[in-house]
């Protein structure tokens, strides 16, 4: 997903914050200070995503879902988190 893209999706559904607890199990108060977006370094390559940064944590999730096989044979979509 483009950072356009991002922001569309960010404005529908409420703002970042709410993009944020919707995401993530939030601890009371918990607050969002800051989402950036950024690509994540892993062993398969780069992932993009947003990196949240909130009172309690650091927190990252992908813009779109990416495929594993957590069994031989079975695929699954998952957003990296």
């Amino acid at each position: 997903m483009g950072r356009i893209a991002q922001g569309t999706k960010a404005l529908i559904e409420g703002g970042q914050d709410k993009v944020f607890h919707q995401t993530f199990q939030t601890l009371p108060g918990e607050q969002l200070r800051k989402a950036f977006a950024c690509y994540l370094s892993t062993s398969s390559g780069p992932v993009i995503g947003t990196l949240y940064l909130s009172t309690a944590r650091l927190a990252f999730c992908s813009d779109s879902p990416l495929c594993y096989s957590p069994h031989p044979g079975q695929q699954e979509w998952i957003y990296y988190k």
